[in-house]
């Protein structure tokens, strides 16, 4: 049976993604891993979870209930907290515009069925992130990558995919998955004119946004066009759709993301959802709820100055031992920073003789464009490590770096 043959198109796109063959190879413990982009789950708020549970289970009602099937739009309170924290004086949020969602991953595979098709022109930074490209590329869309830099986006870049054709853009504007950029308060500003100017549906993606460790980020994209559209216009004439997650401030095991969006496209979101899963876990999201609205600011705080000195000791490490031929980014949050090797070395190769020579492994990043460049870019991560590990591991790592350089010039 060449069960190929009887594959849809869309079945036959999915690639498997490097991060994930990655991770087999790193259940050798003896590895140190600066791959995975996952929170370090000594920071999981487990007692907060254990008392919610026992209180549930002092009222047998509401202990069966959190079991139960529940209406796919999300638990109520959850929705409202959403709404409440992402409204602002000119995007006013209700209920029906939030959508609990099985991680903002669900988010991206809802919103790619509703806008994507074939042949759709897609912008997406060059680099983005990974997984959103492997949920893009099942709907086949072709692709306009859009050049950045130490800030993000460039808007003249954008501009030009707008003008080719781009009905569709997705970004992540603070602490960028893989790159660590924030996107500076003018230039977006620049993408709301832009979108409204060519009439282009904005994906905000805003996984990293309340892991700063410097200052807070600038207004998000859904912020700054409640501002330019004014006060009550964004449910009939908004085009940016937002995302977000627990999986970065409390566990990925909760499943937990949501969309924020105008009605018509929520219900449209709904309705996929129901067929797609029915609901997210009920228990999941109460417990979601309770650790969000009782000391969420306080769990942030925490993850804020423990994340902090990591990515401190990550570049403390770089400034002083990656060679000048290499260059790296300066991430204001998040988890990411990136690396880019002198011309011509591979980094799919260097992980190998990483692996192999130093124990130690990275992400390389030819798998976060979307035109397959990149092949001398990789991704660390510094949000597991201690930062004497960390320490450790870039000395290694740029050691190996400069063999391989003396090897290339020998």
């Amino acid at each position: 049976m060449n069960w190929e043959n009887r594959l849809s198109k869309d079945a036959q796109s999915i690639k498997a993604s490097e991060i994930r063959e990655l991770l087999k190879i790193l259940e050798d413990p003896e590895i140190l891993s600066f791959a995975g982009g996952i929170p370090d789950p000594q920071l999981f708020p487990m007692d907060r979870v254990r008392d919610i549970r026992i209180n549930l289970e002092k009222n047998p009602a509401a202990d069966r209930q959190a079991m139960q099937y529940s209406q796919t739009e999300g638990y109520a309170p959850l929705r409202d907290w959403i709404a409440d924290r992402c409204s602002t004086e000119n995007t006013i949020l209700e209920r029906e515009n939030v959508l609990i969602t099985n991680g903002a991953q669900q988010s991206l595979t809802l919103l790619s069925t509703i806008f994507l098709e074939a042949g759709t022109k897609l912008a997406v930074a060059s680099p983005t992130y990974l997984g959103a490209l492997q949920v893009f590329g099942t709907r086949r869309p072709d692709y306009i990558t859009v050049d950045t830099d130490e800030n993000g986006i460039i808007p003249e870049s954008l501009e030009e995919a707008f003008k080719k054709g781009a009905r569709l853009f997705y970004t992540i504007p603070d602490f960028q998955n893989p790159g660590g950029m924030t996107i500076p308060e003018d230039r977006r500003v620049r993408i709301i004119e832009l979108a409204h100017q060519y009439d282009v549906v904005i994906f905000e993606d805003t996984a990293y946004r309340t892991l700063y460790y410097d200052a807070p980020p600038p207004p998000s994209l859904l912020e700054l066009e409640g501002a330019f559209l004014g006060k009550g216009q964004w449910q009939e004439k908004g085009l940016v759709i937002q995302m977000g997650t627990a999986s970065k401030t409390l566990m990925p095991a909760l499943r937990v993301g949501w969309t924020t969006a105008p009605k018509i496209i929520l219900d449209k979101m709904v309705l996929l959802k129901q067929a797609n899963d029915l609901h997210t876990s009920t228990l999941n999201q109460i417990i979601a709820h309770e650790l969000f609205f009782n000391g969420l600011d306080e769990h942030v705080a925490i993850l804020r100055e423990v994340y902090g000195k990591r990515r401190d000791a990550m570049l403390d490490a770089l400034r002083q031992y990656i060679p000048n031929s290499a260059s790296y980014t300066v991430p204001k949050g998040g988890m990411f920073v990136w690396i880019t090797l002198p011309e011509g070395m591979d980094a799919k190769d260097l992980l190998e003789k990483s692996i192999a020579h130093e124990k130690l492994a990275f992400v390389p990043g030819k798998a976060f464009f979307a035109d397959e460049k990149g092949a001398n870019t990789l991704r660390l991560s510094f949000s597991t490590c201690s930062p004497d590990v960390i320490r450790d591991g870039m000395k290694r790592l740029c050691a190996l770096i400069q063999r391989e350089q003396m090897a290339q010039v020998a």
